[in-house]
């Protein structure tokens, strides 16, 4: 919830936009992307969650967004031809709270790394709760290319352990 009110209020990095919300679920942060001006949304969860997949569609509906919002299944990690093949350049990637379990955190990261090749200067917004403090991103997104900024919660109560961070492929910073 606390993403898709952070879309909402920042509509203006989502006007004419292309978006891709991963580990979508439900598709809330992705559906109030489409409804504050995106371009094109796709909704991706992994492949083998065929329930979750029909349910984001079945929202997508409710919402009247089919014209701007698209399913798409994806797996964090499996680099394969599709993924590498699809010719989306993403403006804007969401994921809330994905870096849940440390056995995805690099899969995460792999899957990002195409998405930025595709455009560098794409942003990846994101939601993550602290859930231990003996484990950081910081060394993985060094790994990766990337770097984090973090965000102000702003316009909403936000929990304590709740952080707001936009990470970007460091390609970016070399221009």
């Amino acid at each position: 919830r606390a993403l898709a009110q952070h879309v909402v209020g920042i509509e203006n990095l989502f006007h004419d936009a292309v978006v891709i919300e991963l580990g979508a679920g439900v598709g809330l942060p992705g559906l109030a992307a489409a409804s504050v001006g995106a371009k094109k949304v796709y909704l991706c969860d992994r492949e083998e969650h065929e329930e979750v997949l029909a349910l984001i569609q079945s929202n997508i509906g409710l919402n009247n967004l089919q014209d701007v919002c698209e399913v798409r299944p994806l797996t964090w990690g499996r680099i394969d031809t599709r993924l590498v093949a699809w010719k989306v350049k993403p403006d804007v990637i969401l994921g809330a709270d994905l870096f849940y379990r440390t056995a995805d955190f690099e899969p995460l990261l792999a899957t990002l790394t195409v998405l930025f090749e595709k455009n560098p200067l794409a942003v990846f917004v994101t939601v993550y709760e602290e859930r231990s403090t003996r484990r950081t991103l910081d060394p993985l997104l060094e790994l990766w290319n990337m770097r984090a900024e973090s965000v102000a919660f702003d316009g909403f109560e936000a929990h304590s352990s709740l952080f707001l961070y936009r990470i970007y492929s460091r390609a970016v910073l070399a221009t």
